[in-house]
């Protein structure tokens, strides 16, 4: 299934996202977006091989799932790869997907002179030809990677875009609370007895068969499911993509306001 399924029907392409996009700027004003990403900790009895790399912040045994979906709750991509000891920002930063997002961002910065807009503020549509995905603290700011203000003042510009960000990233929450609530063996509070490997296999087919779900439009509402997430601000050290990144975002919180 994991073979047949999982090409099939979880696909990372930046390129189709226009309707993604477009959902994004209608309901939060916020340009480029093409998904969300979040990730969610995937439960395990003590493994008796390298235990420490998946004994989690939580106190317990666990694969650190990343997980990026889009407007429609589909998912993505997702990555089991690591431990539940796994920081969210160093499973991003070791990614596919982000090589993928820094590759185009770069080709585009060097190729396509209008996204010069994004930097000298000349005009905030710009920022719709680049790929953006929403994330929380866990994940460092870049250019690809909008994160929330660290430490906004209650009512500040700043605040604000804190809540619309909040609002809108509120889909992948959404969409691991469907992913574990239909699919049980993942679900919070679980300790499966399987290898760290086979948890990792389960979880990708689960994800092809929510994707499958939605497109033959089976509806789930999840009960009671409770979140998993404390988030772990990144305190990675910043750097000239983290410059960009602080500027993209400032851009979209000044074209909130106005």
């Amino acid at each position: 299934m994991e073979t047949k399924l999982c090409p099939q029907f979880i696909r990372f392409t930046p390129e189709d996202s226009l309707t993604c996009k477009e959902w994004f700027v209608q309901q939060y004003k916020i340009p480029g977006v093409i998904g969300c990403v979040d990730g969610t900790h995937i439960g395990l009895q003590k493994p008796t091989v390298n235990e420490h790399m998946y004994f989690n912040r939580k106190g317990y045994h666990s694969i650190n799932a990343m997980i990026i979906c889009d407007h429609t709750y589909k998912i993505l991509a997702i990555n089991c790869q690591y431990g539940g000891a796994a920081h969210d920002s160093f499973v991003w930063k070791h990614s596919d997907q982000r090589r993928v997002l820094e590759e185009r961002f770069q080709h585009n910065r060097n190729e396509n002179s209008r996204l010069l807009g994004i930097f000298s503020f000349c005009s905030f549509y710009h920022i719709y030809f680049i790929y953006i995905l929403t994330g929380d603290s866990g994940y460092p700011l870049e250019p690809w990677c909008i994160t929330p203000y660290r430490n906004a003042s209650e009512g500040a510009n700043e605040a604000m875009f804190n809540e619309i960000h909040s609002k809108a990233r509120c889909i992948v929450e959404r969409t691991i609370g469907i992913l574990k609530g239909r699919w049980r063996i993942l679900g919070y509070g679980n300790r499966g007895r399987y290898h760290p490997t086979k948890v990792a296999i389960f979880a990708n087919v689960c994800a092809a068969l929510h994707n499958i779900c939605i497109k033959f439009k089976i509806n789930y509402d999840p009960q009671n499911c409770e979140s998993d997430q404390t988030t772990d601000i990144d305190t990675g050290v910043a750097n000239r993509l983290t410059a960009i990144g602080q500027t993209i975002r400032d851009q979209i919180m000044h074209s909130l306001i106005n």
